[in-house]
């Protein structure tokens, strides 16, 4: 069928030539048939050309395995205008495992496997080298990803000492021997990100550790051990017997790679060395740190140790603590007792190793206390040891010093009776060594007085000194009350009961109890009552309790009154520097955290008195506190009075740049007259800060105005716009009806974009205030009435430091409304002034 068409092809040609007489068109088909020729070979592994011979195709060169022949194949068939296609081409075997595997050893790298096309080849001599290289077979089948994946595998092995790499499908196997565990992290780094579908499998054992020379050896009654480290190579374990002069037992740890370190063997033979002066020690050299601890028998063998170390290398620093067996130091003892323990310090004969210390002194002993291992004893001083131990026992406190100079005994006893037991106990020293003995008693014999104390919160304490008949007396009962805190409250050990003084303490108590809070001090023949009671008719009551004192006790009271029948009458006083406070009486039902609610302020200061039934101006302070609530942010000092027939007055202090005369008028309405307002004057240098109470932030002063601190702002024109709009939430600019002056309320809406304005303008932003109106009226009048308030806006901001070349005001008047103009909201609605921040 093929050779018939190409006949008729050929009797197609001789007519057309004949027809014709040229050759033209023939040859532009034999050009377009070499162009898509050309084509179907681009993009082959090894360089397949395809040569066309006047409409014949013949593909030669070398095919990267069957697929790809018959792939190019396929395309040079389907090239229009073709007559024969023919293949002369060598098709490259597929290897089936692709493998590419390294070996090496001391013999050096051995190489094997397949590469996938010459110029891999060249890639791979680079890292592996040429002879290497071209031993590997050119084969096809190579997996996807083997180039990116050789190149990790290749990158991995350069961490091996020895060991072996091999690639085979998409696996890459690693193996060997590392020299520490740097490089193994290095292997695993390098495999951690491979080409989809590859895998790697790592098996490396490290020569060394990584870790830095070190050497732990302890010496315990001659006994020498290796506690751990790792010494260089250049230090034989034999040395270290030889240095100590014994054996040194253990598996000793010896570098099997890195450099020599000479100076770590003289450390280690200085450091032995010293380590064999003492009884007990132990050596560490850590870096260029030696560490030596342990017991030298006595001085002298810890400044032979000492000496020892000054061979040490240069560079290397010793840290010695030695503790002496004896350090050659005089006995002493030393004692402190107080209520929290004994404590006690010093050095004791050997003779007291068996003397139990705590039984002599009748408690436990803190501190350090050590018993002389060697030396000579001293029997004089080992009886003024125990003399002065015993001596302790019965005393409260005591301060005792005793050396072999002498005995120093201070204490103080609870009663006479243990004052002489301690005198007693002291007395064998007696004439043996110097004694100086202060001993004081307890009970100095001062009159009886008991204070108990009622706290506004309900908490009794009693403190005092009371006669012992009183001992074990329950306080609490008497006061009618769950607990009572007698710590503080001594009962005396010696002297008779003073006449009455235990009668007079129940009919005491009742009489505080009734109180709100108080004081009560009894003494021999006097009972005294302070504190507050809630009305007349409770003092009337404490009162009573104390007729039913013993015979010979004088009752006196001074007691304040919370309701002394009087009406109410109460001042509130506020500034921003102070907060707020009250004073005076408040009418039944108000309370100081209703008030701080409605003042808007966290906390107040003061106590004020309570009316408990009286509400005479309740009403009329919290509608005055409703009405100043809202601008409290606006106000530097207030003085809110209510007066004993229920009328109120404010004296106020308004803030810097407040319209004064608005304000006053909007409050003298809402608190029906009596308001007296001045304006303050600003004080302080521009940008001071302040925290103001009442708007619970802080303000910063600017052109003479308290401005809000407003943290963190976006200064691009989104941000600055959502920033505008934030410091407007729940605030706005109105002005006078039928004016271009800004309404009262606005004073604080004002500030707060001039805060943001601030930031923003410095940032290089322009702001465009649009004033707007409804569409009542002639246009061109609103117009300029919207002008005119758009500047009377921009003027006040520029008032407050805002670069007036930063404010752009304009006027819209009806043009853009936002609601309709048919009804009064829709109107109130487009009556606006519009913030719009512009680069």
């Amino acid at each position: 069928m093929r050779k018939l068409w190409g006949g008729a092809v050929l009797v197609g040609g001789v007519l057309a030539l004949g027809l014709y007489a040229g050759a033209r068109p023939a040859h532009s088909i034999e050009d377009r048939v070499s162009e898509q020729a050309a084509a179907a070979v681009q993009g082959a592994v090894h360089g397949l050309r395809a040569e066309v011979r006047g409409r014949d195709i013949v593909l030669g060169g070398l095919a990267d395995g069957d697929a790809e022949h018959a792939r190019v194949m396929a395309a040079l068939d389907a090239v229009p205008g073709r007559r024969v296609v023919r293949s002369e081409a060598e098709i490259l075997a597929v290897a089936d495992p692709y493998t590419l595997s390294g070996a090496f050893g001391p013999g050096g790298p051995v190489w094997t496997g397949h590469v996938p096309s010459e110029a891999a080849r060249a890639e791979l001599a680079g890292a592996i080298g040429e002879s290497a290289a071209a031993g590997l077979t050119l084969a096809a089948g190579a997996p996807t990803g083997w180039a990116e994946a050789t190149a990790a595998a290749l990158e991995a092995r350069r961490t091996l000492v020895r060991g072996a790499v091999k690639l085979e499908g998409q696996a890459i196997a690693l193996s060997g021997v590392v020299p520490t565990p740097r490089e193994q992290a290095a292997a695993e780094a390098a495999l951690t990100v491979l080409p989809e579908g590859w895998t790697a499998e790592l098996d490396l054992t490290t020569l060394d550790d990584g870790k830095p020379f070190a050497l732990d050896i302890e010496a315990v009654d001659g006994n020498v051990t290796w506690q751990g480290g790792k010494l260089p190579r250049s230090v034989d374990p034999l040395d270290l017997d030889t240095a100590y002069g014994a054996p040194v037992a253990g598996d000793i740890t010896v570098a099997q790679i890195g450099e020599e370190e000479q100076d770590f063997a003289g450390a280690a033979q200085a450091g032995l060395a010293a380590l064999a002066q003492l009884m007990q020690g132990r050596l560490r050299i850590e870096g260029q740190t030696l560490a030596l601890t342990g017991l030298a028998a006595d001085p002298t063998a810890a400044a032979a140790a000492r000496a020892e170390l000054a061979g040490l290398p240069e560079g290397f620093s010793p840290l010695v603590e030695l503790e002496l067996n004896d350090d050659g130091k005089p006995f002493a003892l030393t004692l402190k007792k107080s209520a929290s323990g004994l404590q006690a310090g010093g050095k004791l004969p050997a003779a007291m190793a068996g003397d139990d210390l705590a039984a002599l002194a009748g408690q436990a002993l803190r501190g350090d206390v050590t018993v002389a291992r060697i030396g000579a004893e001293n029997e004089v001083f080992t009886t003024a040891a125990r003399a002065a131990l015993r001596a302790v026992a019965p005393m409260k406190t005591a301060d005792v010093t005793v050396s072999e100079g002498g005995l120093d005994f201070v204490a103080l006893a609870p009663t006479p009776a243990e004052a002489a037991e301690a005198e007693a106990a002291l007395m064998p020293v007696t004439g043996q060594v110097p004694v100086s003995v202060q001993i004081e008693v307890e009970d100095d014999g001062a009159p009886f007085a008991l204070v108990v104390e009622k706290s506004p919160d309900g908490q009794w304490t009693a403190s005092g000194k009371v006669p012992n008949v009183l001992e074990g007396f329950d306080y609490a009962a008497a006061a009618g009350v769950e607990t009572l805190a007698a710590e503080g409250l001594a009962v005396a050990r010696i002297g008779g009961e003073a006449h009455g003084f235990a009668d007079a303490v129940p009919p005491g108590l009742a009489a505080l109890a009734a109180l709100n809070f108080g004081k009560l001090t009894v003494r021999e023949g006097s009972v005294a009552l302070a504190g507050e009671a809630d009305d007349p008719e409770v003092a009337a009551e404490a009162e009573a309790a104390l007729t039913a004192l013993p015979e010979g006790f004088a009752p006196s009271m001074a007691l304040d009154l919370v309701d002394d029948g009087t009406p109410p009458a109460f001042s509130f006083e506020y500034t921003v520097a102070g907060g707020g406070s009250l004073a005076g009486k408040l009418p039944a039902g108000m309370t100081p955290p209703e008030i701080a609610e409605l003042a808007g302020l966290a906390q107040l200061e003061g106590t004020p008195g309570q009316s408990r039934d009286d509400e005479t101006g309740a009403e009329a302070m919290r509608a005055a506190l409703g009405a100043l609530g809202p601008w409290m942010g606006e106000i530097e000092a207030l003085d809110l009075v209510l007066t004993e027939d229920g009328r109120v007055s404010a004296e106020i202090t308004a803030s810097p740049g407040v319209d004064g005369e608005l304000m006053r008028a909007r409050l003298a309405e809402a608190l029906g007259g009596g308001v007296t307002l001045v304006v303050a004057e600003a004080e302080g240098p521009e940008g001071a800060l302040r925290d103001n109470p009442a708007t619970g932030g802080q303000q910063r002063l600017s052109g003479g105005v308290w401005l809000p601190v407003i943290e963190d702002i976006d200064t691009t024109v989104a941000g600055c716009n959502a920033a505008t709009a934030a410091a407007l939430e729940g605030e706005r600019i109105g002005f006078v009806t039928g004016a271009f002056r800004l309404d009262a309320a606005s004073f604080r809406a004002v500030n707060n974009v001039a805060a943001v304005a601030l930031a923003c303008a410095g940032a290089g932003l322009t702001l465009e205030l649009g004033g707007h109106t409804d569409a009542t009226g002639n246009a061109e009048s609103n117009k300029a009435l919207s002008q005119r308030r758009a500047e009377v806006v921009a003027a006040a901001l520029a008032a407050r430091g805002v670069p007036e070349a930063a404010l752009a005001p304009v006027g819209y008047g009806p043009d853009q409304p936002v609601a309709g103009n048919d009804t009064e909201e829709g109107r109130a609605q487009n009556r606006r002034t519009t913030l719009d921040w512009r680069e």
